[in-house]
């Protein structure tokens, strides 16, 4: 295994601590899970840097990387609705995207293909690490930046998965 795939794999790793310390229900475990939820988001920045610069680009690491965000942020947006009234509706959009997207990949990898994050992706995860980290903050109460975010991040998921359902690989999977 490649160093980009260790921190990937170090990246699902940090997926049980950060839902433990974000159910602790104080502001302590509220700014512990924060920094780790932020700590695997980095590291998603670095593996990706890591395996372009030393071009250890693996089909493997194609598709743990996107399956490793999905994790984090499907495990965030759990507790989130479970703990800070974030809207359910929202958790499921985000999510059956996430599924449709993930399912897609997994049929265009069995059929030889790849389905590699477009520039779109990279912006829509950004913007769900952006609200999910403002939204595991302990603030009082949810206010205008809380729905910027929520409207940004769910514009940003429905718009990057009818890309990728667009994508020539993607309607030749689907028929």
């Amino acid at each position: 295994m490649n160093l980009p795939n260790a921190i990937t794999v170090a990246r699902i790793a940090m997926v049980p601590p950060f839902v433990v310390f974000a159910y602790t229900r104080s502001d302590a475990g509220a700014v512990i899970s924060f920094v780790i939820f932020l700590a695997a988001s980095i590291s998603d920045l670095v593996d990706g840097y890591l395996a372009r610069r030393a071009a250890t680009i693996t089909r493997f690491g194609e598709f743990l990387d996107p399956l490793a965000d999905k994790l984090l942020v499907g495990a965030a947006l759990y507790v989130l609705v479970d703990t800070r009234a974030f809207p359910l509706w929202a958790a499921l959009v985000i999510a059956a995207r996430e599924v449709v997207i993930q399912v897609l990949r997994i049929r265009i990898v069995s059929a030889g293909g790849t389905l590699p994050a477009s520039h779109f992706a990279k912006m829509k995860t950004v913007l769900q690490i952006g609200m999910v980290s403002w939204w595991l903050l302990p603030w009082d109460s949810a206010g205008f930046v809380h729905s910027a975010w929520l409207a940004l991040a769910l514009f940003a998921t429905l718009a990057s998965g009818a890309e990728y359902l667009r994508r020539r690989d993607a309607t030749q999977v689907l028929g």
